[in-house]
């Protein structure tokens, strides 16, 4: 394994005498390794990658065969033949399982064996218009950690106790009723996270669970959504056209930490005992009780979907969050240069609280409008901590000239805080896809 060292064997060389270090081109250090630290690395290398080191030397030759296996198949082009060599010729534990397309009888067989041989982490991807069962055996796999499951069906009767020790389970196209979820929450005695698309077969939902701690939720069918008791709940991720298209309730979610996306144009959004309602004609109503504010206080994250121009709902809707600390403007519907702007609004608005507590602002979808212009200079002009402020543009608006004009700008106006920073990026990714929540709040 000479020259394959690496950090792990340039560590080592360094701390041996000279004299032995003389000789590390006779020395194969990591090798000298014990089984279960090569194992570990094993596992932090790509399949490809951990399999190819079996011909290294006759040292390593079973190693990988008896580290835990990460097998997916998209990466094998789904071959059959192939992968199944690749799973029953291994001999160790099975760390995840990723199956995309498989036969029925091809899956029962796969998760029996995984199931023995301790998996962590499963992945199983259907066909939408014929789906599958889940195999029995999974459902009371006392190792599983993680599941993901599209396109397939849960066994009619549900055992009183299924996934005693899973963390993480993501549904999507899987058929639930609302008594369906509520027997699995119940029954997850471990759950933590829980992500849910396409998953209803009914206008109202109801969502209810005492240990759970991150929900992400995605449907284009259902009139309500209910998260009636969560008093773990420390991030609500919506799609982003969400509360355009039905009536989100949060009536118990003390701890309540990122929340979005919020659609500027929503119908009814409850926060605990804050109601904010929006008529057809755009008037903004918020009924608070003062006792049950405080879970809007518990609020530091917050993603808004905004629609066209920036306008009073946009500062309403932040009134209501006066914790504030990271907010993520998503911007669509295009420039907007021929949008009325009052410029009074932003005055109104100039002490709202949490301006005391943001420290970070990203908007993407960033046009250089007249309303996108009076924004900049209400956060510059009142934002009393803020560090950064990070701009998202179209590579239309890609001109050095262009970015170093508005930098100069808004460096000689009247800033609340002198530590600033305002960044322009291009935006290279589609502005309106549901993954944006996972790949940048958490970059600000």
């Amino acid at each position: 394994m000479r020259g394959r060292e690496g950090a792990f064997g340039v560590l080592l060389i360094k701390m041996l005498p000279s004299s032995a270090a003389s000789e590390q081109e006779e020395l194969d250090l990591i090798s000298q390794l014990p089984d279960s630290i090569l194992h570990s690395i094993l596992l932090l290398l790509p399949f490809k990658d951990s399999a190819r080191t079996s011909i290294l030397s006759s040292r390593w030759r079973h190693l990988w065969e008896e580290a835990p296996l990460r097998l997916d198949d998209y990466y094998l082009c789904h071959n059959e033949h192939l992968v199944s060599w690749i799973f029953y010729s291994h001999r160790g534990p099975i760390e995840s399982l990723h199956l995309y397309y498989f036969t029925r009888d091809t899956v029962d067989r796969f998760v029996e064996s995984a199931v023995q041989r301790g998996i962590r982490e499963l992945k199983l991807v259907g066909f939408v218009r014929r789906p599958y069962q889940l195999p029995s055996s999974i459902l009371t796999c006392k190792s599983l950690h993680q599941l993901s499951v599209v396109a397939c069906q849960f066994p009619q009767a549900v055992l009183p106790s299924i996934f005693p020790n899973l963390k993480e389970l993501r549904l999507s196209c899987v058929m639930l009723r609302n008594d369906q979820l509520q027997i699995l929450l119940s029954s997850c005695g471990s759950l933590d996270t829980l992500q849910l698309k396409d998953c209803w077969n009914s206008s109202v939902s109801s969502v209810s669970s005492p240990r759970l701690r991150k929900f992400t939720w995605k449907s284009s069918t259902v009139d309500e959504l209910i998260i009636e008791d969560m008093p773990n709940l420390e991030s609500l991720m919506l799609d982003e056209y969400t509360t355009r298209d039905c009536k989100v309730k949060v009536l118990n979610a003390p701890k309540l930490q990122l929340l979005g996306f919020l659609c500027a144009n929503f119908q009814t959004l409850q926060l605990g005992g804050t109601l904010l309602h929006q008529q057809p004609a755009s008037i903004f109503q918020v009924n608070a009780m003062p006792c049950r504010m405080a879970m809007l206080s518990s609020v530091k994250v917050l993603a808004i979907n905004m629609e066209q121009s920036f306008n009073k709902t946009l500062l309403d809707l932040l009134r209501c969050f006066p914790c504030l600390e990271k907010l993520f403007i998503l911007k669509y519907g295009g420039s907007c240069y021929k949008t009325h702007v009052d410029k009074e609004i932003w005055n109104e608005h100039s002490s709202l609280s949490f301006l005391d507590h943001l420290k970070t602002v990203t908007v993407k979808g960033y046009y250089n409008s007249q309303s996108d212009l009076e924004l900049l200079r209400y956060l510059v002009g009142h934002g009393k901590v803020l560090r950064k402020i990070i701009l998202l543009y179209s590579k239309t608006f890609n001109d050095e000239k262009f970015v170093e004009a508005k930098k100069r700008q808004f460096s000689v106006e009247k800033r609340a805080s002198s530590d600033l920073e305002l960044c322009f990026f291009i935006d290279t990714k589609n502005n309106v896809h549901f993954s944006l929540w996972n790949e940048l709040i958490w970059e600000m």
